[in-house]
């Protein structure tokens, strides 16, 4: 007889299902599955916070496309976990979420008595996609395979699975419960049907002036490569969304930002749109008057999940497949088909708009004398000092608009932000958790120092397990984005001043380099040296206030338009 703990099947369990990483906090109920994890390969990353254990989840995920397992002790422990979720469920991340219970005899239900009784099922359900408890031994592995089944079913996101002391604890043979192999607990993605790619392919081949929009699911099903064939075949401009800047490299000639005057122009002027791995949202284009006559546009829109379809805007035609599957499918029915949009005129005039579209926005920062330090020169110095193979994690508000407009093109899966829910504090554990998954590369957080109050404590988790990130935070004790409304409006500000933090300090607290700039002339050496050091780094820019509130009228107002409606 094969006698195993409960821990020690879910761990087997787990590994069957490819998990590599456990991000949480030891407790006694969670215990015989913490000590089985070394047997089967997987490394267990203490954290300071639930929610930014599952933030470094979603940095692994966004960057390699591995899913971890995070971990949430019973009653507050689990609670902590809520806010990672949600964002994880807003932003597609597949994330196995563990929370741990006390014994059966004392809960569901629980009294008034109980020690840390709630309900964690229900207390979860708005934040997963699927949840469930795991009161027998015997069927661990049926549940972990029903959780990961549900996990990547569409959409990916995240799924809870409550296990209380007692399974874990409980002994049984290993013998009686067979571990069938991942992919038998599952389907593949979703595959368009060969009719769609007939029609969808017809409808591009004969269009005069189509056009691509790309959203982050182009990243997330590594289309990446398919995407930009499609184009070339087409001849045709990609417009990636905010959120998906790393799409496409943002200096091929067929790509156009999604804020730019010539971007409105391609979209207006299409006669078909393919709209891949995107639901269109308010952020990008927000309004009618961004779009042409839907009489007088045909959209075709891949997505994998039948919700995001037809949302925005009306479509004719809706393939609910993976999206990797669907362009290079489609590739193949374009190859060697006569395709008229080969023949337009355009784009010449376009890329020249562009271009001066971007110097527009460019030329004010770089004329920038100060006082003080231009966040935009300062991520442009961060971009040249580690380049377009490196991985970039953006948190805060202005910073994260600064951060788009300044950084060098990237590969892709190497943009990473927070732009959907707007969660703050996800850049430096997003970082830890890029890392982690990707060890070869250089990874880089760029945040506001609101921002960055979330989860600084997380640097300490970075220096205890190795993990070199370069933290650089934009430095000027303010909460910037709120100001430009309430001055406008009332003349005044209502509790937008935070402060300064020395947050070189902080770092050196916590046994990461430090260090502190207050001069551009100083940048490079400053990053220079968070290069060169083993461990963690962080650098603290004391950036000026009214530089960060100098965002280009154009982005600013197409911003604002998000809260308050169209302009004129």
């Amino acid at each position: 007889m094969n006698e195993i703990s409960g821990g020690e099947l879910l761990a087997r369990a787990l590994a069957n299902e490819g998990v590599r990483w456990v991000f949480g906090l030891p407790c006694p109920e969670i215990d015989p599955f913490l000590a089985a994890l070394e047997t089967y390969a997987m490394r267990f990353v203490p954290i300071r916070h639930e929610s930014a254990g599952v933030h470094m989840a979603e940095g692994l995920y966004k960057t390699t496309g591995q899913f971890a397992v995070v971990l949430g002790n019973p009653g507050p422990g689990s609670a902590n976990l809520l806010p990672g979720l949600i964002t994880a469920r807003h932003e597609g991340v597949p994330v196995l979420a563990i929370t741990s219970q006390h014994r059966l005899g004392v809960v569901y239900p629980s009294t008034p008595a109980t020690f840390q009784g709630q309900d964690q099922l229900e207390l979860f359900k708005p934040a997963v996609k699927w949840g469930a408890p795991v009161f027998e031994w015997a069927r661990i592995p049926e549940i972990v395979r029903m959780s990961c089944r549900e996990m990547w079913a569409g959409r990916p996101g995240p799924v809870q699975l409550e296990v209380p002391l007692t399974t874990l604890y409980a002994m049984g043979d290993a013998s009686n419960v067979p571990i069938y192999p991942a992919e038998a607990g599952r389907s593949g993605p979703p595959q368009p049907s060969d009719a769609q790619l007939e029609q969808a392919a017809d409808l591009l081949a004969r269009a005069a002036a189509p056009a691509i929009f790309a959203g982050c699911g182009v990243d997330r099903a590594r289309a990446n490569a398919a995407l930009l064939e499609t184009a070339e075949l087409l001849g045709c401009p990609v417009i990636p969304s905010l959120a998906a800047r790393a799409v496409i490299p943002l200096d091929h000639p067929l790509c156009f930002p999604s804020q730019s005057p010539a971007a409105d122009e391609l979209r207006r002027g299409a006669d078909v749109l393919l709209v891949v791995g995107s639901r269109l949202g308010n952020l990008d284009v927000p309004f009618d008057k961004y779009w042409g006559d839907p009489a007088s546009c045909k959209i075709i829109q891949v997505d994998i999940d039948p919700r995001h379809i037809g949302v925005s805007r009306p479509v004719a035609l809706g393939i609910l497949a993976d999206v990797r599957l669907t362009l290079e499918g489609l590739t193949a029915k374009l190859r060697g088909r006569a395709v008229d949009s080969r023949r337009r005129t355009d784009l010449v005039a376009r890329r020249d708009s562009t271009g001066a579209w971007q110097r527009s926005l460019r030329d004010p920062i770089a004329a920038w004398s100060g006082p003080g330090i231009h966040p935009a020169q300062a991520i442009e110095a961060v971009g040249a000092a580690f380049g377009r193979e490196a991985v970039y994690c953006v948190d805060g508000g202005m910073t994260s608009l600064w951060s788009a407009l300044a950084l060098p093109a990237t590969r892709p899966c190497s943009f990473h932000g927070i732009l959907e829910l707007g969660m703050l504090g996800v850049g430096i554990p997003a970082a830890i958790g890029a890392k982690l998954g990707d060890p070869s590369r250089d990874v880089v957080c760029i945040t506001g120092d609101g921002a960055a109050g979330f989860n600084i404590m997380e640097l300490q988790v970075a220096v205890r397990e190795g993990v070199k990130v370069t933290l650089v935070v934009m430095a000027e004790g303010e909460w910037s984005m709120e100001i430009p409304n309430e001055i406008a409006r009332w003349g005044k500000t209502f509790g937008t001043r935070m402060g300064e933090v020395r947050w070189d300090q902080v770092a050196q607290g916590l046994g990461a380099h430090g260090a502190y700039v207050d001069s551009m002339a100083d940048l490079p050496a400053a990053l220079a040296g968070a290069a060169a050091h083993p461990g963690p780094a962080l650098i603290c820019l004391r950036t000026s206030g009214a530089a960060n509130l100098a965002l280009p009228a154009s982005i600013g107002a197409r911003f604002f338009e998000v809260y308050f409606g169209p302009s004129a």
